[in-house]
């Protein structure tokens, strides 16, 4: 094998991506080493803490903002850093959290409390990691269940640049809405914009972060890599702010609840068509719509990892990519392990006003990703890519 320099990466990656697409390599085949480096999710029954873990939570105001108190058991020396959000909402559960971890031997000081605007997060970072040194974390474990995606972003980078031992905390809901029936009627009334199916209560604006942001690439056409929800509005938000030259849509295919997979490529047909090239479509299974052929898992984050994999390497010899995490929690975290990989992906995060109290109910499973020590597990994971995109047969 002959190592190829990294200046030739970028001719290199559309050689690659058009091989595999004579061949018919399934991008989980073609980065299945890259997998391979990425831990499963695993089942969280009990949760120990101690001296040198620090939790790293944002009480919201979901069931499932309480779901890492279940099986929690930790000593006097564990910490914790709750995100205390503004704009200020006074249904989010800030009191029952830090009454939950003080009951099971957390400490939680006044200072422990930090304030995070969801739409000026501004020094956050900055603030965060100097809270975690005062602390003298070693380990971090990030419940990202009730956490804004673009805290999910400022948190893990903290953890990266303070190379922390990191875990990755999530819990279910039971039911999120809308609800099925709610669907099917909109569908029915062909009311794509109702509101109570967004369970919304508006559309912000597009937040950024300096810490996410890339000016690599600047002057080359912007391909836009968008993850779906129930909101098309956040989609069309971006696309009316940044105008890329291509768009790139990723529908979420839920564990359960199967029928949102379908329900969000309705939400989002209007937009699919408009870039239609670029967004195919398997075949019309009779419900009347065709479901897009880009998919990823709502809670497996290895799916969202292979479909951001094969966009990256097919776009960025010609492309700015811009990375808009506005899916699932856990796409979230494929989403910050992509720009960790790639400082040049720019991020841009539409961001709605607010949730319905109808955003979901109940608390379900709960999982956990153990990344361990951040800079180690960033380093696997180039270290399997380099061997993808850098190594060619002689």
């Amino acid at each position: 094998m002959i190592l190829v320099r990294r200046s030739r990466w970028i001719g290199l990656d559309k050689r690659i991506v058009h091989l595999k697409r004579e061949i018919g390599i399934m991008a989980s085949e073609l980065f299945s080493n890259v997998l391979a480096q990425l831990p499963a999710l695993q089942r969280s029954e009990q949760l120990r803490l101690g001296a040198g873990d620090t939790i790293v939570h944002a009480p919201g105001f979901e069931d499932r903002t309480m779901g890492f108190a279940d099986g929690l058991i930790s000593d006097s020396k564990a910490r914790a850093i709750l995100l205390d959000y503004r704009p200020a909402n006074p249904k989010n559960r800030m009191g029952d959290v830090r009454s939950a971890l003080t009951e099971r031997g957390v400490a939680v000081a006044d200072n422990d409390l930090l304030t995070y605007d969801r739409f000026e997060p501004g020094d956050f970072d900055e603030r965060l990691a100097h809270r975690l040194v005062e602390q003298q974390a070693t380990r971090v474990i990030v419940d990202v269940s009730s956490m804004s995606k673009l805290a999910i972003l400022l948190v893990l980078e903290v953890c990266r640049r303070l190379n922390l031992d990191t875990q990755i905390l999530y819990s279910e809901a039971e039911n999120y809405g809308p609800t099925q029936a709610e669907f099917d009627l909109a569908r029915e009334r062909k009311e794509i914009h109702r509101p109570t199916l967004h369970v919304f209560t508006g559309v912000h604006g597009v937040v950024r972060a300096d810490c996410l942001a890339s000016v690599a690439m600047q002057g080359q056409p912007t391909a836009a890599i968008v993850f779906m929800s129930f909101n098309d509005a956040l989609t069309q938000l971006l696309l009316n702010t940044v105008y890329p030259g291509r768009l790139f849509l990723i529908n979420g295919r839920p564990p359960i609840h199967s029928w949102r997979e379908e329900a969000t490529a309705w939400v989002h047909e209007e937009v699919r068509h408009e870039w239609e090239e670029d967004n195919p479509v398997g075949p019309d299974d009779g419900t009347g719509v065709a479901l897009p052929v880009r998919t990823a898992s709502t809670l497996d984050y290895r799916d969202s990892m292979s479909l951001l994999l094969e966009l990256y390497w097919g776009l960025s010899a010609t492309h700015r990519v811009l990375l808009a995490p506005s899916g699932s929690k856990m796409q979230t975290v494929a989403c910050y392990l992509m720009k960790a990989l790639h400082p040049d992906i720019h991020i841009e995060y539409p961001s709605p006003e607010g949730f319905v109290p109808e955003y979901s109910s109940g608390v379900g499973k709960r999982w956990l990703v153990n990344l361990g020590a951040f800079s180690g597990r960033l380093a696997a994971i180039s270290d399997a890519e380099r061997q993808n995109y850098l190594e060619i047969a002689a």
